[in-house]
């Protein structure tokens, strides 16, 4: 699996400090296979595709590496990301692009609040080739802001 990782505003310091926690979204970016026609076999024939498949397959992924999903940032506002361990929150979008500007407010609402030292924002670097009904401003955003990982 190839990827692309871009650091904004995080010293290196930090990055040493968060190793094993970045290190495990690595390794959780490689475990998935990538392909336009992903599907996701759960028990029964209940069978995922597409976005929904990729979210439940990192979802799997990071509960096996002990990560929370679903954490609460706060309840007024309501904020919830899509994994957290230590310090760490992230955010996986693969969908609406209109819901990257709440991820980088709970990004914000995290840090200026001192519940999370390093965020995290995984995207595909080229969604049509994944996901041919995504907007292509995911992929500005995806480029251009915040600390994320980026998919080939």
């Amino acid at each position: 699996m190839k990827y692309r990782n871009k650091f904004l505003h995080c010293s290196g310091l930090l990055q040493d400090h968060l190793k094993t926690d970045i290190n495990e979204i690595f390794e959780i970016i490689g475990a998935i296979k990538w392909q336009p026609e992903f599907i996701f076999e759960r028990s029964g024939n209940d069978n995922l595709k597409l976005q929904t498949a990729y979210n439940e397959r990192f979802k799997t992924e990071l509960e096996n590496r002990g990560w929370e999903t679903q954490p609460k940032l706060s309840e007024k506002p309501r904020l919830i990301g899509d994994f957290r361990k230590n310090l760490v929150f992230g955010e996986i979008q693969f969908g609406n692009s209109a819901t990257l500007y709440r991820d980088f407010y709970k990004f914000q609402y995290g840090v200026q609040n001192g519940l999370v030292y390093l965020n995290v924002l995984i995207t595909p670097v080229s969604p049509a080739k994944f996901f041919h009904t995504l907007c292509n401003l995911a992929e500005f955003y995806a480029r251009h802001f915040g600390s994320h990982r980026s998919l080939t």
